[in-house]
């Protein structure tokens, strides 16, 4: 395969993987929100908790689809433990940043005092996710494209 065929192929890849990363995202977001809201709790380090449980979900849901729907990965049995591996430390600095990020929220400084406060830090909680998810995303990208899913293991 010539350098120009690797390059859009890894591009395809990239998007592919943004798309279920997209999707992977959306799951984290309603369900840490619906814990965040059942509970009243935006910040602290009750968030690594609400981590793990969102976690256990969108692993499998983002296993599965990257499988088969990006990397077009075989049944190599070690794939999904090197997945899953890579999203646990991916969740581990997420959930580091999540707990750091929220712990002060900024819009508080923006709005005036008479807003709803609770309504400020849901907004950053969210802000906060879709910030770690992206950041967190990109080098979960590069290590499974070129370590977990690498067409080089499977053969």
């Amino acid at each position: 395969m010539n350098n120009k065929n690797k390059t859009y192929k890894s591009l395809t890849q990239f998007i592919k993987y943004a798309f279920v990363g997209c999707i992977n995202t959306i799951i984290d977001i309603v369900i840490l929100n619906i814990l965040s809201f059942s509970t009243g709790i935006t910040h602290g380090k009750i968030l690594f908790v609400f981590n793990i449980i969102a976690f256990s979900v969108y692993s499998i849901c983002g296993y599965n689809l990257n499988k088969k729907f990006t990397f077009k990965e075989g049944s190599r049995t070690s794939a999904y433990f090197e997945y899953a591996s890579v999203l646990l430390f991916g969740m581990i600095l997420n959930s580091c940043m999540l707990v750091i990020l929220t712990s002060r929220n900024p819009l508080l400084h923006l709005f005036p005092r008479g807003s709803n406060i609770m309504k400020l830090n849901h907004l950053w909680f969210n802000i906060c996710i879709l910030m770690d998810s992206i950041t967190i995303g990109f080098f979960g990208f590069l290590i499974n494209k070129f370590f977990v899913f690498n067409e080089n293991k499977t053969r």
